[in-house]
């Protein structure tokens, strides 16, 4: 497995792009910049089986239309938070929204506990409610890319429609509990970080 990370946007947010043996991949958040993602997926000559949306949020979406255009890949997102993919005005609402969003009707829809196989790669979602009511975590090896969930020494914002303050935090708590030992933690925004170092430095994890 190789994962190229890419950060994009006015919003500074982390793109992944997961590779498989055999080439095939993944890309994780198409942020924002189409043209940057479509760029490093064809210098690698990969071929893209699926674009997956941690949650329906602006900042993580903008290049979603474009990339898919391109290479005709099916969309995954929750079935919570797929409707967002189709709301125009929620999504070109944001200040930093430069070329406008144009709605995209999701492919798989996905719930709590689904896998989605890559060749040798399993990728197993996790419901996490909070930062959005769809808000998902997504598990391969000893690796969770938790969207704008867990970020470093901190969480997403509840402020946005759908946000949940107390309900961020049980995710949170319930991440922590479900992966004993330590996981590599791929933020939807910031540096990575691990679950270890969460476990001590987190002021939203329960000690």
């Amino acid at each position: 497995m190789n994962i190229t990370k890419l950060v994009l946007g006015a919003c500074i947010t982390n793109c992944y792009i997961v590779v498989s043996e055999q080439k095939n991949c993944i890309i994780i958040d198409p942020a924002d910049e189409a043209e940057k993602i479509i760029a490093v997926v064809e210098e690698q000559g990969l071929t893209v089986k699926y674009i997956v949306i941690t949650h329906g949020h602006t900042d993580h979406v903008l290049a979603l239309e474009a990339v898919k255009k391109h290479f005709g890949a099916d969309i995954v997102i929750s079935r919570i938070d797929a409707w967002r993919l189709e709301d125009e005005e929620l999504i070109n609402e944001r200040p930093y929204v430069r070329v406008p969003y144009r709605a995209v009707k999701p492919d798989v829809l996905i719930e709590e506990g689904d896998v989605l196989e890559v060749d040798e790669l399993k990728f197993k979602f996790y419901g996490m409610p909070g930062h959005t009511d769809g808000s998902m975590a997504i598990v391969i090896d000893d690796i969770i890319f938790t969207g704008d969930t867990l970020l470093k020494e901190n969480h997403g914002k509840t402020t946005l429609p759908g946000g949940d303050e107390d309900k961020l935090i049980e995710s949170i708590n319930r991440l922590e509990k479900a992966f004993p030992g330590d996981y590599r933690i791929l933020t939807g925004h910031r540096e990575e970080t691990t679950l270890d170092y969460e476990r001590k430095y987190n002021p939203y994890i329960t000690r």
